[in-house]
C-alpha cells in the first residue's frame, strides 16, 4: 500500500494531535513521517531482467523449432518481461535487496527529509524525525545534535520498537501515537517548553 493511503484520514487527524499533545510539553519538534520505500532499488529490478532473459533464451534453445512457428523467438523478451515485473512487487524486491542495502537507503532517505523537512532550523536543535518505510519494514528515529548531546545512546530503540511491533500487529495508528508521546516524554524531560516556544514545523503525518 502506498504511503498516502495507509492511513485513513481520522487516523491521521489522531497522528497530529498526538504531536501536538507531545509538544506541549517541550521545546522539542516532532515529525513523524511515512514513506511507501525508501528507494527503488533498480538494481533488483535489472536482476531479474538478467535472470529471465536466460531463462527465455534456454526455453528457446531447448523449444525452438527452425522449421516450425517463430513463437518461440519470443521467449527471451517474455522472461525478460516477466522477470523485471516480477522483481517489481514489494515482497520480491525487499527479499532480493540486501539487509545492508536497505539499511543504506533507509537512513539515507532519513538523512535527506531531516534536511529537506527542515527539523535542523529549530532554534534550540531539538526536532526530531520518526520515518517508517513501508517497503523496507524499516524505522528510523533520527534527532538532531541539541537532543543526541542530552539523550543516552540507545534511547530511540524503544521508539523503533514500539512502532516495529504495532507494525506487526496491524496497529500503526496506535503504535505511531504511543511513539510519539514516548517521545514528547524523552524530550520533555531535556527540553522543557519554555513561556516563548513557537510551534516551529508543522504537525501533520508527512507521506510521500
Amino acid at each position: 500500500m502506498r504511503a498516502e493511503k495507509f492511513f485513513t484520514e481520522p487516523e491521521q487527524v489522531r497522528i497530529r494531535e498526538a504531536v501536538n499533545a507531545a509538544e506541549s510539553k517541550t521545546a522539542g519538534e516532532i515529525v513523524p513521517m511515512l514513506v511507501t520505500s525508501s528507494a527503488r532499488y533498480t538494481e533488483v529490478e535489472l536482476l531479474g531482467t538478467i535472470i529471465g532473459l536466460f531463462a527465455g533464451m534456454m526455453a528457446e534453445w531447448f523449444w525452438s523449432d527452425p522449421w516450425g512457428s517463430h513463437f518461440f523467438n519470443l521467449w527471451p523478451v517474455i522472461g525478460a518481461t516477466t522477470g523485471f515485473l516480477v522483481c517489481r512487487v514489494p515482497q520480491i524486491k525487499r527479499l532480493l535487496a540486501s539487509k545492508s542495502r536497505i539499511t543504506d537507503a533507509v537512513h539515507t532517505l532519513a538523512l535527506a527529509s531531516f534536511t529537506e523537512h527542515g527539523l535542523h532550523y529549530t532554534r534550540d536543535h531539538t526536532g526530531i524525525l520518526i520515518l517508517v518505510s513501508l517497503l523496507e519494514h524499516r524505522v528510523e528515529v533520527l534527532a538532531d545534535r541539541g537532543i543526541n548531546a542530552k539523550v543516552e545512546t540507545g534511547t530511540w530503540q524503544e521508539i523503533v520498537k514500539i512502532l516495529t511491533d504495532g507494525l506487526k500487529t496491524n496497529h500503526p495508528c496506535d503504535a505511531y501515537c504511543k511513539a510519539i508521546e514516548r517521545c514528547g516524554e524523552i524530550l520533555a524531560s531535556h527540553f522543557p517548553r519554555q513561556r516563548d516556544d513557537k510551534d516551529e514545523l508543522p504537525n501533520r503525518l508527512v507521506t510521500e
